[in-house]
């Protein structure tokens, strides 16, 4: 049980650290160069954010027990307020559908770096931790695929 709350606070952690660090990137970019167009929230951006937390999350806290149910319910409530609060998403509707899209792409990304990750340690991988960034890397490469797919 105690594995549990830590793997949840380890992915609640890193994933409010790294969309805080959107979020302000986006606002200093926004007050600093007024005309900038930032990127569309698509399935592409949200899947890059959840794999650089769960790389983040591997390289900080290390690999254990996860939390489905937790981590869908923390990555909907961050992915929907943190934007939201921030001054990105205009009305509380688009607050919630970039929440709602949020939670399950960090779930399926979350889904398929663990099985990732399973599989790297199964074999002789010396380094464990650079393999882990490596691993979220090429998985962001194949959500490319998914490129323009969003609200």
């Amino acid at each position: 049980m105690e594995k549990s709350r830590s793997a949840l606070l380890g992915t609640t952690l890193s994933l409010t650290g790294v969309l805080l660090i959107a979020c302000a990137a986006a606002l200093v970019a926004r007050a600093f160069v007024p005309n900038i167009i930032l990127p569309r929230t698509d399935v592409t951006l949200l899947a890059g954010l959840s794999l650089a937390a769960l790389a983040a999350e591997a390289v900080i806290f290390g690999a254990g027990r996860r939390s489905w149910i937790g981590s869908l319910l923390v990555a909907v409530l961050v992915f929907g307020l943190l934007p939201w609060c921030a001054g990105l998403s205009g009305d509380p509707l688009t607050a919630v559908k970039t929440g709602a899209l949020g939670g399950v792409v960090f779930l399926v990304c979350e889904t398929l770096y663990c099985s990732m990750l399973d599989r790297l340690s199964s074999g002789p991988v010396k380094y464990q931790k650079p393999m882990a960034v490596a691993a979220a890397a090429l998985l962001w490469l194949a959500c490319q695929a998914l490129m323009g797919v969003g609200l």
